[in-house]
């Protein structure tokens, strides 16, 4: 006599029937917060990259300036020469020609220039009044005009440390300051430089 023999098969519950979808929801949320994490970090990298190139383009900017400065230095004895005027060096920077602290015109003074006496203690020439403001105002020597269509900015002063006497006859000693802008005007980058120039005018 054979016997009917029955399987039961059990089912699962009818509420585990959505938890495939949650952990793909949860799993979904978790590569999304790993996208945007990746996505600020690239973009932060960006900006960082970015704010470095830019500090570069001013610093080499006041280089330029630095350079400018020389060239005019070396250019004066020959401008005495046609116009007869000693370089002036004031308080104020006028021309973006600096008296220096500390430098007594009876030593400085000479055939090539004179300071002013401004009796009291000058600040750092980039800490004075409108120096480096880059306005109206701004007596600093700026970026020629071919030089700024290139995008190139900067401004420089020049302060008498008066002659070398120890180096020789002509012998003059400048301090050299310029400040460079790169694209963006809140980045700038200043540059400080003493030269010593052979200005011979026996």
């Amino acid at each position: 006599m054979a016997t009917d023999m029955k399987t039961n098969y059990k089912t699962l519950p009818g509420k585990q029937s959505g938890f495939a979808l949650f952990l793909v929801l949860i799993m979904m949320i978790v590569i999304a917060f790993l996208v945007v994490a990746t996505m600020q970090s690239t973009s932060m990298d960006t900006r960082t990259s970015a704010n470095d190139s830019d500090h570069q383009f001013a610093l080499e900017n006041a280089q330029l300036g630095i350079i400018a400065a020389e060239d005019l230095i070396s250019s004066w004895p020959a401008a005495l020469g046609i116009n007869g005027d000693k370089k002036v060096f004031t308080c104020n920077c006028k021309d973006g020609l600096c008296a220096a602290n500390n430098i007594q015109p009876s030593i400085a003074n000479s055939k090539l220039a004179t300071v002013e006496n401004c009796g009291t203690p000058l600040k750092e020439v980039w800490k004075r009044d409108n120096v480096f403001t880059n306005t109206n105002n701004d007596p600093s020597i700026k970026s020629s005009q071919s030089e700024a269509r290139d995008g190139k900015q900067y401004r420089y002063v020049i302060e008498y440390l008066g002659p070398d006497k120890a180096a020789g006859v002509g012998i003059y000693l400048f301090r050299i300051t310029s400040k460079g802008w790169g694209r963006n005007q809140s980045t700038n980058s200043i540059v400080e430089e003493n030269v010593q120039a052979a200005l011979y005018d026996n």
